[in-house]
Order: C-alpha cells, then structure tokens, then sequence
C-alpha cells in the first residue's frame, strides 16, 4: 500500500471516472454487448490514491482498475501491490 490511505473519491469524481471506465471496458470488450455503462459500476467503490481512482469490484475479484489523466490499467492485487501497480502505471519519461 502507499503512504497515503485511500480515501473514498467525492461522488461527482467517482461518476466521472465511472464514465470513462464504462467506456474504456467497453471498447476493450470483444463485442459491445460485452461492455459496461456507468450504472453497471454505480456498486463499484472509488477511492482517491495519489493521482488515481482506484475502482474496486465488489465482491471476491481480483482485477482492480486504476484512472489517472495519462490513462487507465487494470492489476491482479494477488500478483502485484496498489504501490506497485500505480508506479507501473505512471508514463514513463
């Protein structure tokens, strides 16, 4: 985990990134049906952690999604820790 506790993200932000995920899982899905809209995710918690939304499955999953402005990943946090995964995630320079 990072220094910083994660923070449940402001509602308004949380939707946002709602949107922009529901899109992403979307056009990564191999058919359209296959995708996601906001309301689907609404059950899904949002935190803030540094410069990302962290979105959290309910229940037992093991694919967590980080937003941040640069972009969107997903990590298995059986495989790889939050601290990890944002600093994997982060352009490189």
């Amino acid at each position: 985990m990072t220094d910083q506790q994660p923070a449940m993200a402001p509602d308004d932000v949380a939707q946002a990134g709602r949107v922009r995920l529901a899109e992403w899982l979307t056009a990564e899905a191999p058919s359209p049906e296959l995708g996601a809209t906001p309301e689907e995710l609404a059950e899904w918690p949002a935190y803030q952690v540094e410069e990302y939304l962290v979105f959290v499955p309910p229940g037992f999953a093991n694919l967590i999604y980080l937003l941040a402005d640069h972009g969107i990943s997903s990590f298995a946090p059986s495989e790889q820790s939050l601290a990890n995964a944002m600093a994997a995630a982060r352009p490189q320079s």
